[in-house]
C-alpha cells in the first residue's frame, strides 16, 4: 500500500494485534528505501507515530494487525488544513480522504452538525476560544461504534460552524492499554484559555470492567500552547474519601471573586450533588462545599456539571445519570437559576435544558460577551443504526444562552444561519406538504399570530415517523414505530408563537418562541430525501411558513 506524504510530517495510526498473534507495521520511504517498524498493541489499540519527510512516496506494510483510524498530521497550517485521513480496507488496500463531503454523505450522518470521522463520540470537552480559533475537544472511542476506553478528540473552527479535524490528544492510561480487563481513560473536563496557553482540567478513570469500590476517579491538569502538543499531566485532586462516592468527575473551572472555582459531579452520602473546590493558583484546590444537593428521587448521580454567571444571576447545569422522568425521558439535563452565596447556589428556578431528551453533557464557555453551549446528541433509547464506517454520536448546534424573566433562553448562535441556502417555500394562511427535499437537510421557521392545533411531519421511514405536534397549546415531539415511541417529549411552554426547526438527516432540533424552549431528537431514515408536511386546524393563524435547504459543512 502506497501513499504520498504531501506537506505532512507524521503518520499516526491506531493498531492492535489480531487475536492470538503478534503483529506490527513497517513503513518504507520509496525514495530513500529507509524503513521504520513498530509493534501493535497486544490487547488494545495503541497509537503509533511515524515521522515522515514531506512530499515523499511511502509504502505501508501491515502484518497481523487491525487498524481503526489512521491519518497524516503535523503540517505548517494544521489548524486550517487539519489531518488527512487514510482508510485501510479489510484486504489492506489504502485510500486517502481528500474530500470528506462524500465520506459523510450517508443517510445516517449529519451534514451540518459536527460528528467524528467515524466511530464513537460523546461529551464535548475543553470548549474555548484561543488565538483565533474555537477549540472543541470531545470524548471518543476511535475504534468502534460503542463506548469504550476514553480518548480526547479535537476539532477547531473559525466560526463555530465549519470544523477541522485535528489529531487525538489525550489517551487512556498505559495500565489500561496494557490490560485485558480494565476500564477507563481520559474522562470529561474543561479548558481555561489564558494569554500564553490553554489550561485543561479532566477526570481520569481507572477500574474494573464493572464499576465497584475499586473504581478510582481523580482530577488532573495539563497545559498546551497550541491545543495539539500537551505538557506533563499532573494529578491535582486524588480520589476523595467518604462521604464522596467513586463518582467524582467532570471538572468545570472558572474565575470568580479572586479565586479559581472548580465544580464536580458526585454523590454526597448517596445524594446526587454538585460540589465546589477553590484555588488561588489554578493548581492547589481545596474543598469548599456543596453547590447543589439534588433530592429528586431516581437520580443516581450528577455528572457533567457547569456553573456560570449570566445576566446578573448564576446558572448551574446538571446531567441526571440513570434517571427517567414522569414522561419517560431518559437522563435529562437540568438547569438551576439563583444566587451564589459562598459555596451554595440558592435556587430560585429550575428547568429542563432540552425537552427532546437526545441532548446530554452540555458544556458552556464565554467569549466576546456570549455564553455559548454545546451538547452531545446522545442515544439513551438505543436507536442507533450501525453502518460500515459510520459514527455513533454527534454534537448539537452551538447555542447562545440568556436569561429573561428568570428563565433560561437558548437560540442557535448567529453563525448557524449562514448555512441557510435555497428557499423552498414561503407561504401564509395555508397548509403545505413538500416531498423529496433533496439531502434531507433543511431549516424551517413558522410564525403564528394566534392559537391552533397543528401536526408537522418532519421525517418518515416506512412505518415510522417523527412529528412536532400542538394540541391545546401543548407542544411535543412525537415519534412512532421506534424505541422512543412510548415517550411524549413535551415542551415546557404555555403557548407557541414561533417555531424554528433544523432537520439534519438523523437529527431534528426544535427552538420554540425565540429560544424559550429547545428540543433535540434522533430519527433514523434510510432515505436522503426529506419531508415537511404542515396540517394546521386553523390556517388563519399561520402568519408565515418558510422552508430552506441547508448547506453541508463538509
Amino acid at each position: 500500500m502506497n501513499f504520498y506524504s504531501g506537506n505532512y510530517c507524521c503518520l499516526e495510526i491506531f493498531a492492535r494485534c489480531k487475536s492470538g498473534t503478534q503483529g506490527g507495521i513497517k513503513l518504507v520511504n520509496k525514495i530513500t528505501n529507509e524503513s521504520q517498524e513498530s509493534i501493535a498493541g497486544k490487547y488494545n489499540y495503541i497509537l503509533l507515530k511515524f515521522p515522515l519527510i514531506k512530499k515523499q512516496e511511502y509504502q505501508l506494510i501491515l502484518e497481523n494487525v487491525d487498524i481503526s483510524i489512521a491519518y497524516l498530521s503535523q503540517c505548517d497550517d494544521i489548524l486550517d488544513k487539519g489531518v488527512k485521513f487514510i482508510e485501510i480496507s479489510d484486504n489492506y488496500s489504502l485510500t486517502t480522504q481528500d474530500d470528506l463531503s462524500d465520506w459523510y454523505d450517508t443517510p445516517y450522518r449529519e451534514q451540518y452538525h459536527f460528528g467524528p470521522y467515524k466511530n464513537w463520540i460523546n461529551d464535548p470537552n475543553g470548549l474555548c476560544y484561543y488565538k483565533g480559533y474555537y477549540h472543541m475537544f470531545y470524548q471518543a472511542n476511535p475504534h468502534e461504534q460503542k463506548w469504550g476506553h476514553m480518548y480526547w478528540g479535537h476539532a477547531v473552527s473559525r466560526d463555530l460552524v465549519h470544523w477541522i479535524h485535528l489529531p487525538y490528544v489525550l489517551f487512556p492510561q498505559e495500565e489500561i492499554l496494557n490490560a485485558k480487563d480494565l476500564k477507563g481513560g481520559a474522562f470529561s473536563g474543561c479548558a481555561v484559555a489564558l494569554d500564553d496557553r490553554i489550561q485543561f482540567y479532566l477526570t481520569r478513570h481507572l477500574g474494573p470492567s464493572e464499576d465497584c469500590d475499586e473504581t478510582v476517579q481523580y482530577q488532573t491538569m495539563v497545559s498546551s500552547r497550541d491545543g495539539i502538543n500537551f505538557g506533563k499531566e499532573e494529578i491535582i485532586i486524588e480520589k476523595p474519601g467518604k462521604p464522596f462516592s467513586f463518582n467524582f468527575r467532570d471538572p468545570k473551572v472558572f474565575y470568580h471573586n479572586e479565586k479559581w472555582k472548580m465544580v464536580l459531579g458526585t454523590q454526597l452520602n448517596n445524594i446526587p450533588a454538585i460540589v465546589l473546590y477553590e484555588s488561588k493558583d489554578m493548581k492547589n484546590f481545596e474543598y469548599s462545599g456543596e453547590v447543589i444537593l439534588e433530592s429528586q428521587k431516581g437520580v443516581y448521580t450528577i455528572e457533567c456539571p457547569d456553573l456560570f454567571e449570566l445576566d446578573g444571576k448564576f446558572v448551574a447545569i446538571a446531567a441526571y445519570m440513570f434517571y427517567t422522568d414522569d414522561q419517560g425521558r431518559i437522563q435529562p439535563t437540568m438547569y438551576y437559576i439563583g444566587e451564589l452565596e459562598g459555596h451554595r447556589l440558592n435556587v430560585e428556578k429550575r428547568g429542563l435544558f432540552d425537552f427532546g431528551s437526545n441532548y446530554y453533557a452540555v458544556q458552556t464557555f464565554e467569549y466576546a460577551g456570549r455564553r455559548i453551549a454545546i451538547g452531545w446528541i446522545s442515544d439513551f433509547y438505543e436507536e442507533h443504526v450501525v453502518e460500515k464506517n459510520g459514527a455513533y454520536g454527534s454534537m448539537a448546534l452551538p447555542r447562545e444562552l440568556s436569561l429573561k424573566n428568570n428563565h433560561l433562553y437558548m437560540k442557535p448562535v448567529k453563525e448557524v444561519y449562514s448555512l441557510i441556502d435555497k428557499e423552498l417555500c414561503r407561504i401564509s394562511k395555508q397548509n403545505i406538504r413538500i416531498d423529496k427535499i433533496k439531502g434531507n437537510c433543511y431549516y424551517s421557521k413558522l410564525i403564528f399570530k394566534g392559537n391552533s392545533d397543528f401536526d408537522l411531519l418532519l421525517g418518515k421511514n416506512e412505518e415510522s415517523s417523527i412529528r412536532l405536534k400542538c394540541n391545546n397549546n401543548e407542544v411535543s415531539i412525537q415519534t412512532n414505530g421506534v424505541k422512543s415511541s412510548h415517550v411524549q417529549f413535551i415542551a415546557p411552554i404555555k403557548e407557541v408563537r414561533t417555531v424554528e426547526i433544523f432537520v439534519d438527516r438523523r437529527v431534528v432540533e426544535v427552538f420554540l418562541n425565540d429560544g424559550e424552549a429547545a428540543g433535540t431528537k434522533l430519527f433514523y431514515t434510510e432515505s436522503k430525501e426529506g419531508i415537511f408536511e404542515l396540517s394546521c386546524t386553523d390556517t388563519d393563524v399561520i402568519d408565515e411558513v418558510s422552508v430552506y435547504t441547508v448547506k453541508t459543512i463538509w
